[in-house]
């Protein structure tokens, strides 16, 4: 099926290529609260979803250089209740056939890994994207565009935390995600991409010893909840204090957030637009994009 993939900016100008670079099983919280919160078949599939997500995704680039390390992950308890959550996780995490170790302290899941993020997206989409086309409308098979119109078969939503300025009806709400990167620090101050403070707070360092941190969102909420991708004081205020915690010679070099989009399920979205004949959405990734895009995609294509 002959198809063109359209973007608004250019090729990873969103939270596709502003993202941490973290290539994760799962959803944000941990398995614990996910089988609660799903069920124990449902979390199950869920993980595996993902894992195969990850090897899929690195198997469809083929040689391209996209920084793919698998190091593992690590999520560091905060607190009492999240290492009580985080040692329950482990324990389920390996009766269902995962692997993973806790040690008291954080919950390491050795198959995750890390990747740069819009190297990925370009290695993915190159020679399909089309840039600079800003789509206003979307009417049955009919994409409206700068003016002009594409009648399509079938159009696919793959817009995640922007999809609502196109259909309003699909309730995926836009979450601001906020970064900084460093200068290069003297010494190794993490083997592997880390999160904590369940999933909102994060860091990673690149081999040629950057600091990239991420995340704080949970510390003003209500200000986040936006489509507007620009940094904030009180947010970048903690991002560099947490950078400095673990590399106090580092200096920021860098500032950014990209738009995510938050699902009441906490799912991805995947599948048919209500009331839109051969309109499809893709989105919905509740901040784990890289872990969940490249399967849901293929599942819906799979479908058509």
């Amino acid at each position: 099926m002959p198809a063109a993939l359209v973007e608004r900016s250019h090729l990873a100008a969103g939270a596709s290529g502003r993202n941490a670079g973290f290539l994760l099983a799962g959803v944000a919280d941990n398995y614990a609260h996910a089988v609660r919160a799903f069920g124990r078949s449902e979390a199950r599939e869920i993980w595996a979803l993902t894992n195969e997500n990850h090897d899929r995704v690195i198997e469809a680039v083929g040689s391209a250089d996209v920084g793919h390390r698998r190091l593992g992950s690590l999520t560091l308890a905060a607190s009492d209740s999240e290492a009580k959550a985080l040692e329950e996780s482990c324990e389920l995490l390996r009766e269902d056939g995962f692997e993973a170790t806790w040690d008291g302290h954080g919950l390491l899941n050795p198959r995750d890994g890390e990747v740069y993020p819009s190297r990925l997206v370009e290695a993915l989409a190159s020679g399909t994207i089309l840039e600079g086309v800003n789509v206003t409308a979307i009417d049955g098979g009919t994409v409206h565009a700068d003016g002009a119109e594409c009648e399509a078969g079938i159009v696919i939503l793959a817009t995640n935390g922007y999809t609502s300025q196109l259909v309003p009806s699909v309730e995926i709400q836009p979450t601001r995600a906020q970064m900084l990167a460093t200068s290069p620090a003297r010494e190794k101050v993490c083997e592997r991409p880390t999160y904590s403070h369940f999933g909102y707070r994060y860091w990673r360092q690149l081999p040629s010893g950057e600091v990239l941190v991420g995340g704080w969102r949970d510390s003003s909420r209500e200000t986040e909840m936006t489509a507007v991708s620009e940094p904030t004081p009180e947010i970048q205020a903690r991002l560099e204090g947490k950078a400095h915690e673990l590399a106090p010679e580092v200096e920021v070099t860098h500032r950014w957030a990209g738009i995510m989009g938050f699902t009441k399920s906490g799912l991805p979205m995947v599948g048919p637009v209500e009331g839109m004949k051969n309109v499809y959405v893709c989105a919905g990734y509740n901040g784990h994009g890289m872990g969940f895009a490249f399967m849901s995609a293929k599942r819906l294509v799979d479908s058509l």
